[in-house]
């Protein structure tokens, strides 16, 4: 079998150039690494919240220290507490589900379907009387079905926070992920479409949110000049020090100019590799909510049983394709692959959330079959990282390996 030298994700860090660079060389001899004072002004992680703002055609963006970061700061603004349930996918990262439990609350779980994304006709099942919050996550690149999530929050009266995490510069109709909802987060940790090493950003056109997760990733206050401020009393917390550093928003202040690039490179390839593959027996893709709205950096492929993607994912692996994953397999995305959610791990040793009075009605389990039609699905399906600059001799590369792997 034809063997590649197959890189790396890791899609920004492959168009980092003098221009990062630069930025970061002159943070440093600006002598303000500090977001807010230094021994100049600081100003690169003001120019990528006012890009951020442009980019995404929102009216507040906060730069935060990392994506998990920018879930617990966005959960806390939208009142997530004891008593409160948070509806999230079956297919995520820790961080989310991670996020909930931070914040004292109940995560409660939801299928997938083959979007790879929350099943909209599941998620009607799983609100109850204490459901705060839903968390749809736009997984391995590609939206939700926002319109559905959508209609089914403002039934019930439920807030939505779009997890953009793994899908920056994607839309859905015509929406930059992250605007649909009442908030939308993104991470800029190493393995996404645009990176600061680490890094997240919070985006809302709510200003009274805008203002409490400011309060929130600060010091319990707002600023005014660089300044602390006191703020509207609803706006008065406890902050959580999650403060974006200039060094962070320096090369997220250039990189955000490139996002269009990576993303539209990587579709491109994502493309040409699904052609070349198209009319294979027995191997389909996962459906796409908005095709135009895909953001590029996974393919999906989807097999007829799961010894057969076994036995796929070992030849794909074989071959070189070292850092593909049959779904069930891929650690932390996957309920119950996550030793502290299945074993409800507590914050502390008094036992909260799970122990919490306003929670003892929320009891549920996490162990594998909680989603079995997730799990089904995850036993079957093969994810493949799309680096954003391959070769076409690299396209053609895979697409003969997937042919051969699959016969």
């Amino acid at each position: 079998m034809k063997k590649i030298d197959w890189p790396f994700e890791f899609p920004g860090t492959y168009w980092i150039d003098e221009k990062e660079e630069n930025a970061v060389v002159d943070v440093i001899k600006n002598g303000s690494l500090f977001r807010y004072y230094g021994l100049n002004n600081a100003k690169y992680v003001d120019a990528f919240e006012a890009k951020a703002k442009k980019y995404y055609g929102v009216k507040y963006a906060l730069g935060i220290n990392s994506g998990t970061g920018a879930l617990i700061t966005c959960m806390q603004a939208l009142g997530v507490g004891p008593g409160c349930e948070v509806i999230v996918p079956s297919y995520m990262w820790v961080a989310t589900v991670g996020a909930v439990i931070a914040n004292n609350a109940i995560p409660v779980l939801c299928e997938v379907d083959e979007s790879f994304c929350l099943d909209s006709v599941d998620l009607e099942k799983k609100i109850t009387s204490r459901t705060k919050l839903i968390v749809p996550i736009h997984m391995s690149g590609c939206p939700c079905d926002m319109d559905a999530i959508m209609a089914i929050a403002k039934k019930h009266g439920i807030s939505v926070l779009e997890d953009c995490a793994q899908c920056n510069g994607g839309s859905y109709k015509g929406k930059k992920v992250g605007t649909i909802g009442d908030m939308g987060i993104f991470s800029l940790q190493l393995n996404k479409n645009m990176t600061s090493g680490e890094g997240g950003l919070v985006i809302t056109n709510d200003e009274k949110l805008y203002f409490k997760a400011f309060s929130s990733h600060d010091m319990g206050l707002i600023r005014v000049n660089g300044r602390l401020a006191v703020p509207e009393p609803y706006a008065v917390n406890w902050g959580q020090g999650r403060r974006m550093s200039e060094l962070c928003g320096a090369v997220a202040s250039v990189q955000i100019d490139k996002l269009d690039a990576i993303t539209g490179s990587m579709v491109k390839s994502k493309e040409r590799i699904k052609k070349g593959l198209a009319g294979i027996e027995g191997l389909r893709f996962r459906k796409l909510n908005d095709a135009t709205g895909d953001s590029g950096p996974f393919l999906i492929m989807i097999l007829e049983d799961a010894k057969k993607a076994i036995k796929v994912a070992a030849n794909m692996k074989e071959s070189g394709l070292r850092n593909i994953f049959r779904i069930a397999d891929y650690g932390l995305h996957i309920y119950y692959n996550i030793p502290s959610l299945v074993g409800k791990v507590p914050l502390s040793p008094a036992g909260n959330p799970w122990s919490l009075t306003e929670n003892k009605s929320s009891d549920y389990d996490y162990k594998k079959g909680a989603c079995p039609r997730s799990d089904e699905l995850f036993a079957r399906s093969i994810l493949l990282p799309i680096p954003s600059k391959l070769t076409l001799e690299q396209e053609q590369s895979v697409v003969e390996i997937i042919k051969e792997s699959v016969k």
